[in-house]
């Protein structure tokens, strides 16, 4: 009795793991045919784009600082170990004329000289007075007598009018038209060779960017470029390039070149120090044939080429109708490149209709969407998905 029992139980374990085996295969079968459902109803589509006429430029950009056209440091060039400020008479952002009086130094030493000078040459006045009354040039003696009196008069005389060009100096003036910054000194204070007074800007200003040197070689002076500052956003100014660098400036083992703009337009709101970002437009082409750059592919023999839609035919009936498309390896001669597209000078017209990508049906449709409809989308026969 007990033997059946357990023949029984063993039965029925077996009749179960056929059972779940039968569920497992089952539920595989279903899953297979689901994903090849729905694989081969993704079809593989090409995104062309049309052959059409338009304008390309070929950008390089940088940034830098606005700044003065001209800046001159005005120094004490007079002052030895240290010499005195007496007077200043400006201000910072003061606006003078060329010849102003910015400030005056202690001129007692060579005020001190100046009367020195003086004396001498008065003493020389004197003394050629007497030799021409005593030597009243009768014989040659006299003669020699006089000319060298002469002589120390004119020396003495040269000697004192230095003296005053020197004083000069004790003078700080503006050098042109513009407007005193970095003021940095006070009546007293005493001051170098080395220390700036002031510094005169003019109100013409102008950028200085900052280049690398593989940027550097395609900018030329007269390029145009769009200027914008992070402190005046929506404004926007053009230049010119004015001036480049011929000797590069290495930092950290890197290279860069110093370019300068001249703007175009300007702004009361401009102002110096101000951060300006420049694109320059270092070649353009106008009213060209271009594609897309991702249409542009090269073959084995280095030729450059584009995938060329031919025409299309319609086979079967108005019900089920299949659009055969020939796609053609089309040759192609290309100019300038930015990074968006490509002029062509040859092998293509305006029109014609080119691959640019082969994407599944679903990313067609996503693209499409986030292109706002520019990308135009074309079903391959014979290209779904599943085979691939």
């Amino acid at each position: 009795m007990i033997e059946k029992i357990q023949k029984m139980g063993r039965k029925i374990f077996q009749h179960k793991f056929i059972f779940l085996g039968i569920v497992l295969l089952l539920g595989s079968a279903i899953y297979y045919g689901y994903k090849q459902k729905t694989t081969s109803s993704e079809e593989e589509v090409i995104q062309t784009a049309v052959v059409e006429k338009g304008d390309i430029s070929v950008l390089i950009t940088g940034t830098g600082q606005v700044q003065a056209k001209n800046q001159v440091d005005l120094k004490g060039v007079v002052a030895g170990d240290g010499i005195d400020v007496k007077e200043v008479l400006v201000k910072n952002d003061q606006q003078v004329k060329k010849g102003d009086l910015i400030a005056v130094l202690d001129m007692t030493e060579p005020m001190k000289k100046v009367k020195n000078a003086q004396l001498e040459l008065q003493t020389a006045q004197i003394s050629f007075k007497e030799t021409e009354k005593n030597n009243p040039n009768k014989t040659k003696e006299d003669k020699w007598a006089r000319q060298k009196q002469e002589i120390a008069v004119s020396q003495k005389a040269t000697a004192l009018n230095d003296i005053y060009d020197d004083l000069k100096d004790y003078s700080i003036r503006a050098p042109f038209d513009g407007i005193i910054t970095n003021l940095n000194v006070s009546a007293g204070d005493s001051i170098s060779q080395s220390d700036v007074i002031a510094s005169v800007i003019t109100k013409e200003l102008q950028a200085e960017i900052s280049l690398n040197e593989v940027d550097a070689v395609k900018v030329k002076v007269g390029d145009d470029v769009k200027l914008t500052m992070d402190a005046l956003p929506g404004v926007v100014m053009k230049g010119k390039i004015s001036k480049m660098d011929t000797i590069g400036q290495v930092e950290q083992n890197v290279v860069s070149y110093k370019a300068e703009i001249e703007f175009e337009n300007t702004s009361e709101l401009l102002k110096p120090g101000m951060s300006v970002n420049a694109e320059i437009t270092v070649d353009s082409r106008k009213n060209v044939l271009m594609v897309p750059n991702s249409a542009i592919k090269n073959n084995t023999e280095g030729k450059t080429y584009v995938q060329l839609v031919k025409g299309k035919s319609s086979q079967g009936n108005s019900e089920e109708s299949l659009d055969i498309y020939e796609i053609k390896e089309q040759i192609i001669e290309t100019g300038l490149t930015d990074d968006v597209v490509t002029e062509v000078v040859g092998g293509l017209k305006v029109g014609d209709q080119i691959v640019t990508k082969i994407v599944s049906s679903t990313q067609a449709s996503k693209d499409k969407e986030t292109s706002g409809g520019l990308l135009n989308s074309v079903h391959v026969p014979g290209m779904g998905g599943g085979g691939r």
